[in-house]
């Protein structure tokens, strides 16, 4: 409905159930069950006097800063019928910036239960008063005392809607079924007249450290809170959210409707773009005030506009242009990929790669001189184009089902960026020259001749710090050697121990498992330390301390002890890659394998 239609059908009084409201109060319904029909009447007839008769209510008055509020206790009736609930959804947009997420349905009916079992909640109900259309008075009582606030007499307007519940709804509608609805009162600390973006501050406060607030929503929230920032880094995050926004709502976006933002649910998870931004060079990258080295030359935000709003929407402009193309692109040239089930570009997971190798690009093409910060969106586009269409040709036409399956079976916290070396890889085999860093280390860690070159010299290093080790205490020390290490010993021991109970319990009978067998890098490392330069006491100039033999400058010399022994707790991380390689995904990359080739060379040349 166009604006001029839309004057009209305000003008008669009426509403206006568009689609949005439609999917709204579906939702209501679904969450709040019975009780929705509180908010259902509060959308119908915001502002709508329920009766002439106002609200009267003791009331306490008082000053925070710039801000008068009111504390007082109210029947929940008398709450659930005029107050209202500004939830993050579109159909609440022309009073944006709206906060609240929709209730957790099933955690009403045990509110209910502990109210209706005598148990009560303490803490204070926060409103806003929307007194704009009907106002509230306040008739204050001969005011005694030492305090600043005074008592007196709230009178209220029995109107809809004309209380904005900014903390404690699950505590209100809980309520809303309860037999103390009418009889029991709750307290309750009201404003008056804030504006929205001072109730999202509130909002926020209150619940920073609460889960009550999902990821999603609070990330939709930074826009609102951190536009106008003193601090460059917040700005930032104002920005990413209101691309990721634009690419949400804009009619023009090919993800118009489908991410989810606030409390509207869709396809796709606002998360993840976000995480993309924030690992691409697109937008810039700061800290504090200060942006990094890259924010300069990679992202599309001109650092030097001191003019931070004006900049911050051309920036927005710019990358919601760049994305739109590249996911417009993907759409109309490759729908067999894009609109399937299991897309590995349209899909929660296929986000975050899909928009980093289009940084990855762009970072690529900039670094040749292809493009430059004042490239124009539809030339960057068309500079990009030609590497995006042979990863979507290839995603869409010549991924096997084995390769396929791969990626989707992928588990853990590390696919998406596993996504994105694949991603890459298949870039650089249609175009040689884009091999980024990243990509090149990724690539080694796929070469199973390097994993088991560094594996096998890993296990020689370690077999030679044990003979090592154990073969100077017992020069040292002779019989008692094992005295000396005593602490270390039964540490060694509580492992066989706890190793030959698992054997037991595996079906794998009893077998002894001496103590001396559960030593582990650390232990090595700590004898080593403690008699770093011990010598037997009728020793011979043959004698090697530790000293000597356990010595590696890894380039930052070995003019101190704790110089000489770094390369132990490298070497310790790289052990755990082939130690581990049941349940973790890490592998080493050609400069760790060559670090172990070194340590080798030491000890065996």
């Amino acid at each position: 409905m166009d604006g001029e239609d839309m004057k009209r059908l305000l003008n008669t009084n009426s509403f206006y159930y568009n689609n949005n409201t439609y999917k709204y109060v579906d939702d209501l319904i679904r969450n709040y069950k019975h009780v929705a029909f509180y908010q259902f009447l509060g959308l119908l007839f915001k502002g709508e006097l329920i009766s002439r008769d106002k609200i009267e209510i003791p009331a306490v008055k008082g000053e925070m800063g710039t801000k008068t509020y009111y504390m007082f206790s109210v029947e929940p009736e008398i709450l659930l019928r005029m107050g209202f609930i500004l939830h993050r959804t579109k159909v609440n947009e022309s009073e944006f910036p709206t906060y609240q997420r929709l209730l957790v349905a099933k955690r009403l009916p045990g509110i209910t239960k502990f109210i209706d079992g005598g148990g009560y909640f303490p803490n204070s109900i926060i409103i806003n008063f929307n007194s704009r259309k009907h106002k509230i008075q306040f008739e204050a009582s001969s005011k005694s005392g030492d305090s600043n606030s005074c008592y007196g007499t709230l009178k209220i307007p029995n109107s809809y809607a004309i209380a904005y519940i900014i903390d404690g709804q699950h505590r209100v509608y809980g309520y809303a079924n309860s037999k103390f609805r009418n009889s029991n009162t709750i307290p309750v600390v009201a404003f008056e007249n804030l504006d929205t973006s001072d109730q999202l501050k509130i909002f926020m406060d209150i619940n920073e450290n609460q889960k009550a607030v999902s990821p999603s929503l609070r990330l939709d929230l930074e826009e609102d809170l951190y536009w106008n920032s003193d601090r460059t880094d917040s700005r930032i995050k104002a920005l990413r959210s209101s691309i990721i926004k634009e690419l949400a709502n804009n009619q023009n976006s090919p993800l118009y409707e489908r991410i989810s933002v606030g409390e509207d649910k869709s396809l796709l998870s606002f998360q993840p773009f976000s995480n993309a931004l924030s690992a691409s060079n697109l937008l810039p990258k700061a800290k504090g005030n200060s942006f990094t080295d890259e924010a300069h030359k990679y992202s599309l935000y001109n650092i030097s506009n001191h003019d931070h709003n004006a900049e911050m929407i051309i920036c927005k402009k710019r990358i919601f242009s760049l994305l739109a193309k590249c996911y417009d692109f993907a759409e109309q040239s490759f729908n067999g990929l894009y609109n399937i089930e299991k897309s590995l570009i349209l899909s929660n997971r296929g986000t975050y790669p899909f928009i980093c190798v289009i940084d990855s690009l762009n970072k690529f093409l900039t670094d040749k001189n292809v493009v430059f910060k004042t490239t124009d969106e539809a030339t960057r586009f068309e500079k990009l184009k030609p590497y995006l269409n042979s990863l979507l040709h290839y995603l869409q036409n010549e991924i096997t089902e084995d390769e396929k399956d791969k990626q989707l079976s992928l588990l853990g916290g590390g696919v998406e960026t596993k996504w994105l070396r694949f991603f890459q890889s298949i870039i650089h085999k249609k175009h040689e020259e884009y091999f980024p860093v990243e990509l090149v280390k990724w690539l080694e860690t796929q070469d199973e001749e390097l994993q088991n070159k560094g594996r096998a010299l890993g296990i020689e290093i370690e077999k030679r710090m044990k003979h090592l080790v154990l073969s100077k205490m017992k020069t040292i020390y002779g019989d008692v050697w094992d005295l000396e290490i005593n602490s270390i010993k039964r540490e060694c021991q509580s492992r066989a121990e706890q190793e030959m109970e698992k054997n037991y319990k595996d079906g794998l009978g009893k077998k002894d498992i001496d103590w001396t067998e559960m030593f582990n890098i650390n232990d090595y490392k700590k004898i080593v330390e403690n008699y770093w330069t011990k010598k037997p006491e009728n020793h011979t100039d043959n004698f090697v301390t530790f000293e000597k033999d356990f010595s590696i400058d890894i380039g930052e010399g070995v003019g101190s002890k704790t110089k000489a022994l770094k390369w132990i707790s490298f070497f310790n991380s790289y052990r755990n890659v082939w130690a581990h390689e049941g349940t973790k995904e890490k592998r080493l990359n050609r400069e760790e394998v060559e670090f172990i080739e070194n340590v080798y060379n030491h000890f065996y040349n």
